[in-house]
């Protein structure tokens, strides 16, 4: 099948700043699972006794805007392949670019993690012994097996949906019209500041209604198969993956989201710092605000990176193009890089602000090391923990850096 825009109005063009955003929030990952060693919410991260509140407070704030990010720039850039690929092939990129290295990271990286977190909570088996056993059959049916890459394995449904949308709703329909026309009128309609405000609660509103219908769903919070995700988890971040489509589907949608707002940097900071959450112990009417506030917080969040990085970081470059490059490794590798290191400095006394920035200067490092030196240097290692094969084009880019030529940047992943 031949891959038809989804609208005309796209243009193949890359959008830097979004690349941006997502790269700069993988490798704000790691500060994130660095901060649950140390954090007294999470007392099962390694047996260190260092704990603060604060890291508390920077994980739960990192939690509210990192993974919604992710789902909008997933949405975005998979209208943009769909527009300039046949669907075979948007399928087979996405393949290749998440199932790949998902599927990788699971079988080594994440079972090493799994086995030392068996053994930190008493098991006496060898790794090899570990294979097989009650706790390893439990991890790959609960789907623990997944850890940090659970956003992945979400993505995918929603790739394969939108792929099931360009196969069978026809260009030219009355549908495919109204997807346009939808962002088109929003773009307009919530262009001032008072109304974009006002798009922002009802954002926040749409996200309440999908939380409380998705938990009404018959068995929502069960798997919906052994070893993958629950109903109410996969579509709880879907709201930002259709945002993402619809950016993408209309520019001027994406104007709008993207339009810089002197007050949304304070509405971010303020969102930040309060952190609504639902808790137990509050009321059904009390639990229900906090959730649409937590939601509104999230959407104010998520689009003041849109905005900053539109307004500061929307050139491009070499640096860009170079973090783009090393973002899907930076999200791959730490988690289990976190966990190794931080075992490593439960036996030390350091100053817990220390170990904390040692823990994630160390664990990204690391992965920068592995990224240029394995990563972009050997096919295989390419395809399977990166899912390209570009091998001779970093190469000629290397070489003639080296002889002091120019070469164009390569271009930052889709």
């Amino acid at each position: 099948m031949t891959a038809l825009p989804l609208s005309g109005a796209i243009k193949p063009q890359h959008y830097h700043d979004i690349d941006g955003a997502r790269s700069v929030l993988m490798f704000l990952s790691v500060a994130l699972h660095a901060g649950t060693v140390y954090a007294p919410a999470r007392p099962w991260i390694t047996a260190n006794t260092a704990r603060h509140e604060f890291f508390d407070w920077l994980i739960f704030g990192f939690h509210l805007f990192v993974t919604p990010t992710f789902f909008f720039v997933g949405g975005f850039f998979a209208v943009l392949l769909l527009s300039r690929r046949a669907v075979g092939d948007f399928l087979l990129n996405r393949l290749l670019r998440t199932g790949v290295p998902l599927v990788t990271i699971a079988i080594t990286l994440n079972m090493i993690e799994l086995y030392l977190r068996h053994i930190d909570a008493g098991g006496t088996e060898s790794f090899a012994g570990w294979i097989g056993s009650a706790n390893f059959n439990a991890i790959w049916s609960s789907g623990l097996w997944a850890l940090h890459l659970w956003f992945l394995v979400s993505l995918i449904p929603m790739f394969l949906f939108a792929a099931l949308v360009q196969i069978f709703i026809p260009q030219g329909s009355a549908l495919r019209s109204k997807a346009v026309a939808v962002p088109d009128w929003i773009s307009v309609a919530a262009r001032s500041s008072g109304a974009f405000a006002l798009f922002l609660i009802l954002l926040a509103v749409g996200n309440t209604v999908n939380y409380l219908v998705a938990g009404q769903v018959p068995s929502a919070y069960e798997l919906i198969v052994p070893g993958f995700q629950s109903w109410y988890k996969l579509v709880s971040e879907f709201p930002f993956f259709v945002a993402g489509v619809m950016a993408a589907l209309s520019p001027g949608f994406l104007s709008t989201l993207v339009k810089w707002r002197r007050w949304m940097p304070y509405a971010a900071a303020a969102a930040l710092i309060i952190q609504p959450y639902a808790r137990s112990e509050q009321s059904e009417l009390l639990s229900l605000f906090m959730l649409f506030a937590n939601q509104l917080a999230i959407w104010t969040i998520v689009l003041f990176i849109l905005q900053f990085f539109h307004r500061y970081f929307r050139d491009g470059g070499p640096k860009t193009a170079w973090l783009a490059d090393c973002a899907l490794s930076m999200y791959l590798f730490h988690h289990c890089l976190v966990y190794v290191y931080g075992r490593w400095l439960v036996a030390v006394e350091w100053p817990i602000w220390l170990e904390f920035s040692v823990l994630t200067i160390g664990a990204a490092a690391t992965v920068i090391v592995l990224h240029e030196f394995v990563v972009r240097r050997f096919y295989l290692a390419r395809l399977l923990l990166n899912g390209k094969t570009d091998i001779q084009a970093i190469r000629r880019k290397r070489v003639a850096k080296a002889q002091g030529s120019n070469p164009l940047p390569l271009q930052p992943a889709e």
